[in-house]
């Protein structure tokens, strides 16, 4: 009994920590297009919206919004990427937003709840009671999983779905049974329906599948295994089994139909258009799928749109760099994770637990399924932050306990010392709330700093308006001015934000028209630190941002929204408008007046290469090529010259 009210306690801390949070944090960047794709599959059976992510996420976070009476706006026939996020949008505003994210974070964080508990079950039967709760305590407690616990995305629920499904089949192999096959299955199958990344089970069932069989000879008697061929036919007809049952429970929860969006209608584009910026041999092969009908029409959009090659940017220790690096994943982690975590890690190779024959089987689950999904991470060429990453920490979390624990045992100094860690690691996290998102520890400067370091997701995903609305009020500010990148996607409105906005990187991405902006304005002036990172812009050389990262601020606002007051000088923001308005009058063949507004641009920035660039294609369209090779000579001189900053 005491067992049950001890786990039951952790988990209504874990519930109440996740709710609170949810309560202070305005919508992330996915959220609106997950919650009305969830809401649409319900009430259409459309999986057209949002294929991108396989529907399991979206249709438990949606489940409460059911009985409510909505607005569901149409869906026009556009690119569907496009449409998800416009539409979403339209969905959660024209609604009682507040209401919605509250509800429909609540039901997705039943997957953090669920992880909680199956972190427990697996170290509890691996090692027993003491390393199961001093497991459950480290997830509780682990910023990361808050950060990220009560959000409409998927990155929770894979992280529960890959450890779900490990873990099922780690019951099955120490006693198996038809009805434990069909568990594994079905998790496996969960796993599937929750984020594209959980295909990687299969590899990681594959190879502990594989660490199961004996020796092909025995080191000892030098022998072949005279059973060898027999185990691995019972291994292989297990992972058929398994893997026809998985792929039953993904077809169930697209139901059962090819087609992605009900007969009439289609996905713009056709698959058959899509499927080609995979590279030949890959699109072949998923055309051939989908000729087949080997999986759905919806799941194989979502494995174009996540596998498609692509160069995109990376911002790691305050570097911009153009590409993905590949020791992104590791630096995240230690940058991240919590000091007492990182010194659990560091203490587990001396525990005997990890070099104990009797515990092969359980080290190897631990290791085997973190090592594959560290690898594809590493090799994925997407670094948009720890999220990313997730699925590593229950695995790691339930060997170092077991570690940990065992030491604990075998002195009362090492048991003192692992007690102060378990307290540090519990206060680390506390002093995060509610801005786990931007939590990195204290050997990097605590969540004050991350946004010196990382970017995206690792620090402002869009969560911060709550609190800059908190700002405002307490400081009575009328007049004010904001760059927010999630802006196209979050009613920044809708939060009583009354600042005028500032161009960002996704307003120059899909050329919107801005106003023209003087060289200085007064402050205050907010921007989000992931439009000063760069992330999304072009290139570093083309983020008018930049000059920012030298500045201190005179505040900082969760972390992640910084503020300066007083003259701001905003003169490369001031001539992205003019350079913006040049664009416009070129392509209205309006040459003379382009010029002019690009020459302006230049007096404004003349240090900008974009400002350079612009005025050369106004001169090149108007016949002076001569001075147009040399504005764009120039222009490169000083984007190299960005670029090779230290």
């Amino acid at each position: 009994m005491r067992l049950v009210i001890g786990v039951a306690l952790l988990l209504v801390v874990m519930a109440a920590q996740l709710a609170l949070t949810a309560r202070q944090q305005s919508q992330t960047f996915d959220e609106a297009c997950h919650i009305f794709a969830g809401y649409h599959y319900w009430k259409t059976f459309d999986f057209g919206i949002n294929p991108e992510h396989p529907p399991l996420v979206k249709l438990v976070a949606a489940i409460p919004l059911l009985r409510l009476t909505l607005r569901h706006p149409s869906v026009p026939d556009e690119y569907f990427r496009t449409v998800e996020y416009d539409v979403g949008r339209e969905f959660l505003y024209a609604n009682n937003a507040k209401s919605l994210l509250w509800r429909t974070r609540l039901a997705a964080a039943s997957f953090t709840i669920c992880l909680a508990l199956t972190v427990f079950l697996v170290a509890y039967s691996m090692w027993g009671v003491g390393p199961a709760f001093l497991a459950l305590i480290l997830l509780v407690f682990e910023p990361n999983i808050l950060a990220h616990g009560a959000l409409v995305t998927t990155d929770v629920g894979v992280t529960f779905g890959l450890f779900l499904a490990v873990g099922g089949f780690y019951f099955y192999l120490k006693r198996p049974s038809t009805l434990r096959l069909a568990s594994a299955g079905l998790a496996a199958g969960l796993c599937l329906g929750t984020k594209h990344s959980g295909i990687l089970i299969f590899p990681m069932l594959f190879l502990l599948a594989c660490a199961e069989l004996p020796p092909i000879r025995d080191p000892a008697t030098k022998q072949y295994a005279p059973d060898l061929a027999k185990r691995a036919l019972r291994q292989v007809a297990t992972l058929a089994a398994l893997s026809g049952i998985a792929l039953l429970v993904l077809w169930s929860l697209y139901g059962f139909r090819y087609a992605a969006r009900p007969p009439g209608v289609s996905v713009n584009p056709p698959f058959s258009q899509f499927a080609p910026q995979m590279g030949p041999h890959a699109s072949a092969v998923v055309l051939k799928i989908a000729q087949w009908h080997l999986l759905p029409e919806a799941y194989l959009y979502g494995v174009v749109s996540i596998y498609s090659p692509g160069a995109l940017p990376t911002v790691i220790f305050g570097k911009y760099y153009p590409q993905a690096q590949w020791f992104y994943f590791p630096a995240i982690f230690i940058i991240k994770s919590t000091v007492a975590f990182l010194l659990f890690c560091c203490l587990a190779p001396w525990s005997a637990t990890l070099r104990n024959k009797q515990f092969r089987r359980e080290v190897l689950f631990l290791l085997i399924p973190p090592g594959i999904y560290l690898a594809a991470a590493m090799s994925s060429g997407v670094n948009y932050g720890v999220r990313h990453l997730l699925p590593v920490y229950p695995f790691l979390i339930v060997l170092v306990a077991s570690c940990a624990w065992y030491l604990g045992q075998r002195h009362r100094v090492l048991a003192g010392l692992v007690a102060v860690l378990l307290l540090f690691h519990i206060a680390t996290s506390a002093r995060a709330f509610p801005n786990y998102i931007s939590y990195a520890n204290e050997l990097w400067g605590g969540p004050e700093n991350t946004h010196r370091m990382l970017a995206d997701s690792n620090v402002d995903w869009g969560q911060g308006l709550i609190a800059l609305k908190q700002y405002i009020d307490e400081h009575q500010i009328k007049d004010c001015w904001l760059a927010y990148y999630a802006s196209l996607v979050v009613d920044v409105a809708y939060y009583g934000i009354p600042c005028k906005p500032l161009p960002t990187s996704f307003t120059d991405l899909h050329q919107l028209p801005v106003p023209v902006l003087l060289p200085q304005i007064d402050g205050p002036v907010f921007i989000s630190s992931t439009e000063i990172s760069g992330t999304y812009w072009r290139a570093d050389w083309a983020n008018p941002y930049l000059s920012f990262r030298k500045i201190h601020p005179s505040a900082l606002i969760a972390n992640s929204i910084l503020v300066y007051d007083g003259r701001v000088d905003v003169s490369a923001l001031s001539a992205l408008t003019h350079e913006n308005l040049s664009t416009q009058l070129l392509r209205a063949g309006k040459l003379d007046q382009a010029l002019a507004e690009a020459e302006v641009a230049v007096a404004i920035a003349p240090n900008r290469p974009i400002a350079h660039a612009t005025r050369g294609m106004v001169l090149s369209a108007m016949g002076r090529k001569i001075e147009a090779a040399g504005e764009i000579r120039q222009a490169r001189t000083m984007a190299l010259a960005i670029l090779e900053a230290p």
